[in-house]
């Protein structure tokens, strides 16, 4: 069983998703009378307000496993297209003139890898099953304080510089 809401809180639902999740879009979009500049906070807090879970979202969208497990493949083989100068592989003597010239015709386009977008979908998907680590180990200084530039660079320590040299 689903968790109850208000009116609203599924009209915004519906909103979210046909604006492809831009909060400050939904809310302007459901309340056409605002004519505020803050729109994008009222949309994050509605949003906060709805605690749409992510298992939800896909639900009200019909997104099946199937369709979630393609788009991800898709998203970790992202390429863009990148100009790229081919140079004949020959010797050639700078200041010869055996180097060609760059211009718009000898310009060629390729296709490679997009670490940037293929990055954000692996995230994604560690996100969606709960892959990362739930603690975190955080590393302090002597009996628990902070860590100081001494522990680390004992040679910096202005106190022990005769026992460095």
């Amino acid at each position: 069983m689903g968790i109850k809401r208000t009116l609203t809180q599924r009209k915004f639902i519906d909103s979210y998703i046909e604006n492809n999740g831009n909060a400050a879009k939904t809310y302007r979009s459901t309340h056409p009378d605002y004519k505020g500049k803050n729109a994008k906070v009222l949309g994050c807090r509605m949003l906060t307000k709805v605690n749409l879970m992510t298992v939800e979202l896909l639900d009200e969208m019909d997104m099946t496993d199937q369709q979630l497990h393609q788009k991800l493949k898709e998203g970790l083989d992202a390429t863009k297209v990148i100009s790229v100068i081919p140079i004949p592989p020959k010797e050639a003597k700078p200041g010869t003139g055996d180097l060609p010239e760059a211009n718009s015709k000898n310009i060629e386009f390729i296709d490679v890898p997009d670490y940037n977008v293929r990055f954000k979908y692996l995230d994604m998907a560690y996100k969606l099953k709960n892959e990362y680590p739930a603690t975190r180990n955080e590393v302090t200084g002597a009996g628990g304080g902070p860590i100081t530039y001494k522990e680390y660079f004992p040679a910096l320590n202005p106190e022990k510089k005769e026992e460095n040299e």
